[in-house]
């Protein structure tokens, strides 16, 4: 009875996991962010699913797999890492350094399916004992992996939570709660995966599968939280590149980290969409004071403070146009940043030369 409930309930949780990573991959704007929790969430639900399937026996029906789930730790190391990296707010772009960090993962997944086709010991083992989980000590290439790859994980969770600790030294007590949630959420991933360690070093079975289902629980957690505040993310991020922000402030303005701000603030947090944001609003947000913020778009957007938010709200609005054609334009005027509709009739027409009905039209047509 209770080995069918914990079957049953790895199976619901795997698939829950893997749901999670689909949403992250499905959303429409989706970020650098998304991509890398997704692959976390991914490997979490591998791992789980790759248990279930094993005792279900279905595994023996692709008997090259087994094992397998192993190359998933070279993978969730990593992808915590640069999760944790862009919710820092630290810039780092999918590429050939970032994808360096998962060939151990390809190649251990490789490597096994290698040994899985060229040695069928293990799969008639499994098949004459009815095994309930995957012994990993069968074959010693299986069992260095295994070794391995709970240390190569721990390494980068350590490394990941060393920067967060930085930041929240830097930050301001209470803004930096979700930095904290974080921080603490890590230290508990961390825990776990060090009673995986222990567990792989001295052949404890059941430690091992604790450490996976309190691994699991605290992914489902997270799924289950980030649903229920779907904001903490962006929080967190807002509080670690202002921190970081205010950080370069140590010999003076440094005006290339003010127009980096300036662009998070824009480009990525839309604060132009608020309707009631002005100078000295913005300059509070940039540590400058009003003056300079007023000298920095002249010298260097070439226009005064109106025109620099206006550019932004038209733009945000032609977007919105071909992207909600249900939405009113007076829905879009709002949620653009305007207080009311004339203003933005107003603006938009001085910027593209028609009105906002007939700029609609001409992009349905």
């Amino acid at each position: 009875m209770i080995e069918s409930i914990l079957k049953y309930s790895e199976f619901t949780c795997g698939i829950i996991l893997l749901v999670f990573a689909v949403i992250q991959v499905a959303y429409k704007n989706r970020r650098f962010i998304n991509l890398n929790m997704a692959g976390l969430y991914f490997c979490l639900s591998y791992v789980i699913i790759s248990l279930w399937s094993f005792k279900s026996g279905l595994i023996f029906y692709i008997p090259l797999l087994i094992y397998t789930d192993i190359s998933m730790a070279y993978a969730i190391g990593p992808f915590v890492y640069f999760y944790i990296r862009s919710v820092l707010g630290f810039q780092t772009k999918p590429g050939l350094s970032y994808l360096a960090h998962f060939i151990p993962a390809m190649t251990v997944f490789a490597s096994i399916i290698t040994v899985n086709t060229m040695n069928h010991t293990s799969v008639e083992f499994f098949r004459i004992s009815s095994a309930a989980y995957p012994n990993y000590n069968m074959h010693f290439l299986i069992r260095g992996f295994d070794f391995i790859s709970n240390f190569y994980m721990i390494l980068y969770f350590i490394a990941a939570t060393r920067d967060i600790h930085i930041y929240i030294r830097k930050g301001s007590g209470k803004a930096a709660r979700e930095l904290h949630i974080i921080f603490y959420y890590m230290f508990f991933i961390l825990l776990f995966s060090s009673m995986m360690i222990i567990a792989s070093v001295t052949g404890n079975r059941v430690l091992n599968i604790t450490a996976i289902y309190l691994l699991t629980l605290a992914g489902v957690w997270y799924f289950i939280f980030s649903f229920r505040y779907p904001e903490f993310t962006q929080k967190a991020i807002k509080e670690a590149r202002t921190i970081r922000y205010r950080n370069t402030f140590t010999g003076g303005t440094d005006h290339s980290a003010v127009l980096e701000r300036l662009h998070e603030l824009m480009d990525e947090e839309k604060i132009y969409t608020d309707y009631e944001l002005t100078l000295p609003k913005l300059s509070t947000e940039l540590m400058i004071t009003t003056h300079q913020l007023s000298m920095l778009l002249n010298s260097e957007k070439k226009m005064n403070f109106r025109s620099f938010i206006n550019s932004y709200r038209i733009n945000e609005a032609m977007n919105q146009m071909a992207e909600f054609p249900e939405k009113s334009i007076l829905e879009i005027a709002m949620s653009s940043g305007f207080n009311s509709k004339s203003s933005f009739n107003s603006v938009f027409l001085k910027l593209t030369g028609k009105t906002p009905s007939d700029y609609r039209e001409s992009i349905r047509g």
